[in-house]
């Protein structure tokens, strides 16, 4: 039997939320057309032994993922991304897409956008092939220098086992944990899916206890002014720096400081001597948090040197220890 398939309104954190660090937002649940369903091609070597894993200068993971048969396309994993989205390049390469207004506006890291959204007949990724599944058409935005044809989101990654090792440039995605994928994660941690599929889970920053949503498609991690607060940062604390604004999807842009943490925690896995972006993003009131309630987007930036899996069948994050860099060659 076919994992149940998902269609959310418009949102996702991540690579949407922008180049800079980004994110995006929710909405209700509702089932895609029974006609959007899974097929997995049998296991081979490549499957087992996981996939080419690019990452971006920005530190994004990319994967190879094929659209109507057509060669592979370069598509960033996005925890976050409610949708499977398709970038304006891609979109311009592909005139025979029918577009059609989406019922949802896209909710922003800082403010709200219409949008079209498709049908195609097939998406094709780590031999898994979803057939006419709807996929969102993101407009022109901040995200285009990237380069990259689109965006994996949690409609197609959710049901799976997703294991990326960031070091070692390989991934894999698998309908359950397979044996020999937590070799090595020292960490685990349980999460629960929202509304949109997105994961949260608790994590400690400098020891303190808050909750947290898992981005992928975030450059960096993002924290709210009340999770600043409650690690004992305010606007006039020292060591505070003006950075850059957050752009969303929507071209919309939000003021932003950046801080040092000594310290972010996630289960057995800790992470040090770090930065952090705080602004009070638009996309966190989406998420259900008040001014008042500390809250983080947990970005890929804490994953970099690590190998990791997000066990979304089993609703766990398994994490390994930092990577140490071979000695140098005399």
């Amino acid at each position: 039997m076919a994992p149940a398939r998902y269609r959310h309104s418009l949102m996702a954190f991540g690579l949407l939320g922008a180049l800079i660090i980004a994110e995006q937002a929710r909405a209700t649940v509702a089932e895609q057309p029974a006609s959007a369903t899974i097929s997995s091609a049998p296991a081979t070597a490549v499957s087992l032994a996981g996939q080419p894993l690019e990452i971006l200068p920005s530190g994004h993971p990319v994967v190879q993922v094929g659209i109507d048969g057509g060669a592979p396309k370069r598509f960033v994993i996005d925890t976050a991304a409610s949708i499977t989205t398709i970038m304006p390049k891609l979109r311009a390469a592909m005139p025979g897409l029918v577009a059609k207004p989406s019922d949802n506006p896209l909710d922003g890291a800082a403010g709200r956008s219409n949008v079209k959204t498709t049908f195609v007949e097939q998406v094709e990724v780590a031999g898994h092939v979803f057939r006419k599944p709807e996929l969102m058409l993101l407009p022109p935005g901040p995200t285009d220098h990237l380069g990259i044809d689109g965006i994996l989101g949690a409609d197609i990654i959710a049901d799976f086992a997703v294991e990326m090792d960031m070091p070692g440039h390989r991934w894999r995605m698998t309908p359950q944990v397979e044996a020999g994928m937590l070799d090595g994660l020292t960490a685990s941690v349980p999460f629960v899916l929202d509304d949109m599929r997105a994961p949260r889970l608790t994590i400690h920053l400098n020891g303190v206890e808050v909750p947290a949503i898992l981005d992928t498609g975030a450059r960096g991690t993002i924290i709210n002014w009340a999770a600043a607060k409650a690690i004992g940062l305010s606007p006039a604390s020292p060591g505070l720096a003006k950075a850059s604004d957050i752009k969303g999807a929507t071209n919309h842009a939000v003021a932003s400081v950046e801080a040092p943490i000594d310290a972010l925690t996630i289960g057995e896995a800790k992470v040090e001597g770090r930065k952090v972006r705080i602004a009070d993003l638009s996309v966190f009131k989406v998420l259900g948090f008040t001014l008042e309630q500390p809250a983080v987007i947990l970005g890929i930036d804490m994953f970099a040197d690590r190998r990791f899996v997000i066990d979304h069948p089993g609703l766990r994050l398994h994490i390994s220890p930092p990577s140490v860099p071979a000695p140098k060659q005399p």
